[in-house]
């Protein structure tokens, strides 16, 4: 486990859609394609942005990172010892910001229509996207959590998975010359477990938001496609991920 405060480390996070993201209604969640505004409707961006100033977390007062794995105990026939097999990742990132609106509760415990819905809608939107479909036929849906996530592909980008949302936690570089990027922490098919609030009569309301994923994380150099901090980051950081168990 490892605790980084807000001054060490950049978040940042978007959907595991190429094109898709999540924005509220009133007081619904939908699943949207077109292109993106900065208005105040939206509440999470597709992968293509990752690393984009709008897909970043403002006002990160904490980050507190988990990486493990679930093992299995192994008993082989003739051998006195037990051996452990590696079952799946375990990775838990917990941000903790000052609380400035509902979105995240909305996505954790929210209502999604029900046109916009792999279910019956009147789910929250803590699992991501699914896709049914590809090119001019694709239907694009908030899911409900029933589906493996093996089975939540895109046809259009290689059956890559679209299963929950991708979270990336940037060291700071240790000069802010153009060009000069830290690394990257990249969890991808994180979902959000847990929303806490704390209030205090003392200091900023806060807000903690609990991300956990069974996907080997991915470490890289934080470069973008351009020289710009607000470029998103290169492709090895943006391509959806090609689940083969979870």
């Amino acid at each position: 486990m490892a605790y980084y405060t807000g001054r060490d480390v950049d978040v940042y996070w978007t959907t595991e859609h190429q094109s898709a993201g999540i924005i509220e209604d009133g007081d619904l969640l939908l699943a949207v394609t077109e292109t993106f505004d900065l208005s105040s409707d939206e509440i999470v961006y597709p992968l293509v942005d990752l690393g984009e100033t709008r897909t970043k977390l403002s006002d990160v007062t904490g980050v507190d990172v988990s990486i493990g794995a679930q093992d299995e105990d192994i008993t082989y026939m003739g051998l006195r010892n037990v051996g452990k097999i590696e079952v799946k990742k375990d990775t838990s990132v917990t941000v903790t910001m000052k609380k400035k609106d509902r979105k995240f509760l909305q996505l954790y415990q929210g209502n999604t229509y029900s046109g916009n819905s792999n279910a019956s809608g009147g789910h929250p939107a803590r699992w991501g996207l699914i896709q049914t479909g590809a090119g001019g036929s694709a239907v694009i849906q908030i899911q409900d959590g029933t589906v493996d996530p093996k089975s939540c592909v895109d046809p259009d980008a290689t059956t890559k998975t679209t299963y929950g949302f991708r979270l990336v936690v940037e060291f700071k570089a240790s000069s802010t010359a153009t060009g000069v990027n830290g690394a990257l922490l990249v969890i991808p098919n994180c979902t959000i477990s847990e929303v806490t609030h704390t209030t205090s009569n003392e200091a900023a309301d806060e807000e903690s938001v609990t991300f956990t994923s069974q996907v080997k994380p991915m470490v890289g150099n934080g470069a973008r496609t351009g020289t710009g901090t607000t470029d998103p980051f290169e492709a090895w950081a943006t391509t959806p991920t090609l689940l083969t168990k979870v």
